[in-house]
């Protein structure tokens, strides 16, 4: 019989799960940050996103240019 045990932050899985979901840390308090607050198009090659942590409030944006097709 096999146990199962979740992978921890040291083990080879947590890399490989953390590898599939994109996250942007916090710059004060280093948390982890899913989802933007809020976003918008600013033209068809670039979206403006802003950030804002959960566990100490700090807010922040980012731009993301995409190349032409």
């Amino acid at each position: 019989m096999r146990l199962f045990v979740p992978p921890t932050r040291s083990s080879p899985g947590a890399a490989r799960v953390a590898r599939t979901r994109p996250t942007n840390e916090c710059a004060q308090c280093g948390e982890a940050i899913f989802m933007p607050e809020w976003s918008e198009w600013l033209n068809p090659a670039c979206a403006r996103h802003l950030w804002q942590c959960e566990a100490c409030g700090y807010s922040f944006e980012t731009t993301v240019r995409f190349a032409a097709a």
